[in-house]
């Protein structure tokens, strides 16, 4: 297999490593805030560490190889235009604002120290 395609493998990899543990931590904190009665302000601060979360454990587990800064650029942004994407549809409503944009630069920042942690750490 040549490296474009493993390239792009791992990118959907990410994409889909980083979606499922999103849809799974949403669930289940939507159980919790169900279960207890926990504030409405701590909807956003969660939310956005779920979000950070997902596209680290996106990253960490689909980057091989070198460039990671560079990866973990593309995957990041890549990572949380497709989450955006995917939520939007599934809520119905797809709107571009400036919070997008904090999104999508966040995102990208992430992806990047993850991209340098995955390229650094050793496996044995």
């Amino acid at each position: 297999m040549n490296n474009d395609k493993i390239w792009g493998f791992n990118l959907i990899k990410g994409v889909l490593i980083a979606l499922i543990f999103s849809a799974v931590s949403i669930l289940l904190f939507a159980l919790i805030l169900t279960l207890f009665s926990i504030p409405s302000e701590t909807i956003k601060p969660v939310n956005c560490l779920i979000k950070v979360l997902a596209v680290f454990i996106g990253c960490l587990f689909s980057i091989k190889g070198g460039k990671g800064l560079i990866k973990g650029l593309i995957y990041g942004g890549i990572i949380t235009l497709t989450a955006y994407l995917f939520f939007s549809i599934i809520g119905g409503n797809f709107i571009f604002s400036i919070s997008f944009l904090w999104e999508l630069l966040l995102g990208l920042s992430v992806g990047a120290v993850a991209g340098i942690v995955s390229v650094n750490r050793k496996t044995n």
